[in-house]
Parts: structure tokens; sequence; C-alpha cells
């Protein structure tokens, strides 16, 4: 497949030109959904629309604050420009990333040579309210969320102010998109003047990276991470994908994991991811005695993700609350069930008893019940049940709206 891009032909100029601003990196390994899905819209975008993106770097070397940087991904390329540096994600630093972006965008106040501003946060708006141009938005939670007192979202101690800053940008908008459907009621709702330019827009699984194995494959790549992890051969591996941090609370599966292992002694355990919680979970697996069978793996990149999915047994969300979470569609586009929270759009894609299990409550005895459901049937939930709902959510198809929207904008 030829660069998405290359078709264009040189100094045409392109049909829509657009600057997401959103504190990413898509060329780093960053935990985080919004991440994940600013990298698709960067790999998926066709060739007569060109995208810029003002982020955050996690290489100044590479990618130094301040300055435009061509950058690929995967078959295609962007501008980057970078106005900060990203933290150690293990850390949560006094002042929020996204207030760092903010600061950034003032300082250096990069010039965009563009049609469309979209932003995939709110706040960076606040800063392009008298420009003129169309400007659209992502929003990637039910922000009622913030009235959750467990919600790990700093906005929750200011709640009623965020929602009045909302009342404020949502109508400058020309369209808003949500990733769970009960979101873009609740805006629809929340502003009926506007209600029309409200649009529920389903996250997808990229199928060049996650893609299911042959059997072979599969029994190479369940091999190897056997091999990487120092797990025996006849383990049976649980994984989960995600930030380290309360809305993933990988405390929950933890003690669901080790209720399980009471059971089965065959049962390990793979996190990939980092976060605020990395120190609080190692001190809990230390507790457990569960030590040589989870595993803390960090951060890893895209392609190693999709290698580990396609040689587990089972994916694992124990989320507190989702949107529609992007490693679940990974995890079933690669074959792989999954048990998990029914937080979020995850109803949507996992169905129990046909390629997973879905927790009743939120607990660990639920999730473990989740968990020794889907154990006793892998085999007939794996492969196809799993594939066919993925393939449902492919980016060509979901990021359609998104990018007719950018060209009738910019037209």
């Amino acid at each position: 497949m030829s660069d998405r891009r290359s078709d264009a032909s040189p100094g045409t100029r392109p049909s829509a030109r657009v600057a997401i601003l959103y504190p990413a990196d898509p060329a780093g390994v960053i935990p985080g959904g919004i991440d994940t899905f600013i990298r698709g819209i960067l790999r998926w975008t066709p060739a007569d629309i060109r995208v810029d993106l003002v982020g955050v770097s996690t290489d100044p070397v590479a990618r130094p604050p301040g300055r435009w940087t061509a950058v690929s991904c995967g078959r295609s390329s962007y501008r980057f420009y970078p106005v900060a540096m990203l933290p150690d994600p293990s850390r949560r630093g006094r002042v929020p990333l996204s207030v760092r972006f903010m600061l950034g965008l003032l300082r250096y106040r990069p010039r965009l040579e563009v049609d469309i501003l979209e932003f995939h946060r709110l706040e960076p708006l606040l800063l392009y309210l008298r420009d003129g141009r169309p400007k659209t938005a992502v929003v990637h939670q039910n922000m009622q969320i913030l009235r959750d007192k467990d919600a790990d979202i700093r906005w929750k101690h200011l709640p009623a102010l965020y929602f009045a800053l909302q009342d404020l940008m949502v109508p400058r908008l020309s369209n808003l998109f949500t990733v769970r459907e009960d979101a873009a009621a609740w805006y629809r709702e929340r502003y009926p003047a506007h209600a029309d330019k409200v649009h529920f827009m389903p996250t997808w699984v990229d199928p060049e990276v996650f893609w299911e194995p042959n059997e072979a494959t599969r029994a190479q790549r369940a091999a190897g991470l056997r091999r990487i992890f120092g797990f025996p051969e006849a383990a049976r591996v649980l994984i989960s994908v995600g930030r380290l941090d309360t809305q993933k609370d990988p405390l929950l599966l933890l003690r669901a994991f080790a209720a399980l292992t009471a059971d089965d002694p065959t049962l390990c355990l793979v996190y990939v991811g980092d976060g605020v919680l990395r120190p609080a979970l190692k001190t809990a697996i230390a507790e457990t005695g569960l030590g040589d069978r989870v595993v803390l793996a960090g951060l890893r990149p895209q392609l190693e993700i999709a290698s580990l999915l396609q040689g587990a047994d089972l994916f694992t969300l124990s989320s507190a609350y989702e949107g529609m979470p992007m490693c679940v569609l990974e995890a079933l586009g690669s074959g792989l069930p999954v048990a998990a929270t029914a937080v979020g759009e995850v109803p949507r894609v996992v169905q129990p008893g046909i390629n997973g299990a879905l927790a009743a409550e939120r607990t660990p005895e639920a999730l473990a019940t989740a968990i020794r459901a889907v154990l006793r049937d892998t085999s007939a939930l794996r492969g196809a049940p799993c594939t066919a709902v993925a393939a449902q959510f492919s980016p060509a198809e979901m990021l359609k709206p998104a990018f007719a929207n950018w060209r009738r904008l910019a037209a």
C-alpha cells in the first residue's frame, strides 16, 4: 500500500488543512487511548488532507520544542510542533499536563497555516476563541464522570467551573464528536440549539497492526511471550494494556488474579503500560507473593504490543470508567477474547459467551468470575468471534465522517 499522502500532486493545495492541538507525541511511546486515537488519524488521513499536530515531545533531540519537524507515521507523514516536554508518566506533576501544554502554546505561539483547528481536550480552545477558523472537538469521555468522587480527572474538584467553561466553548464549535453514545445524547440534551453539531464516532482497530495470526504464528508468539517474561511453557497468560492509574484500576485486576491463582497455578499476568500507580501496584504484587507470576512490562511500542496480544490467552480490562477503549478492539482484532468490567462502550463489542465475558459488578470477585468463564472456553471464544466484531470498526469507515467534515468545513 502506498503512502496515503503521496497520491497528491506536488504543489497541489490539499482539500483541507487541519491542525490538531493536543499534548501527544505519536512518534514516542505514550500510555493512553487518546494518543493511540490521534496516531490512527495521522496514519489513516487520506492523501488530499494535510494534518499538522501541535503536541508535546518525548525526544528533545529528534523533536525539539518550538520547531516544526517532519515525522513519519506508518505509511503517512505529518508536521509536528511540540510546545513542551512530556513528563515521566509514572509521576503526576503538580502542574497538570494540560496546563503545561497551554502555557507552551502561549510561549511559542506556533503559526498554524491551516483551515481548521481540532481539539481533543476543550481547555486549549480557550486560547483560540477569537480565531475565526472552524473548530472541531473530539471528547473521549462522558464528562459527567466529574461528579464521581472516584474519578481521577482533576476537574472533579471544580466540576461547576469545568461545565461553565464548556458552556462557553461548545457553542463556538462547528462540530463535536464523542466516542461514547451516551455522551453524545447528553451533549444534545444540554445544548439543544447545537444538537445537530454533535456526533457519535466509535473508535477503531488498525487491521494492519492488529490481526489474527494462524496457529503456527500464534504458537510462536506464545512461546516468545513466555520466554521474554520467564513464564513456564505451560502457563496461561492474561494481559492488560493501559495506563496504571485510578481510571484503569490495575489493583482491582491484581486482586481478581490473586483469587484465580488459588485454583489455577498455571495462570500468569502481564501489565503493559505505566502510570502513577506503578509503585503501589509493585508493592501489592510483592505482598501477594505473586512476583514470579505477575510482570510489569512497562511501556511498549505498538507493534510489540500487537505481538504480545497474539501470544496471550486472554485480555483483561478492569477500568472504573471508559469511553470506547481501543485496547479492547485491538485485542479482539488479534483474535483474543476479553474479560472486562462493563464500562463505557465495552458492552457494545464484548459479547458474553461469544467473544468474552463481562463482570456483573466492579468487584474482584465479579471480575474473577468473568475471567474464569473465558478461560473455561477459550478455544471457542477466540479467533473468528473476536475478529468479526473488530472488523466492524475499521479506521477507514469510522473516520470517514470526520474526514468528510473537514473537507466540508474547508470548502
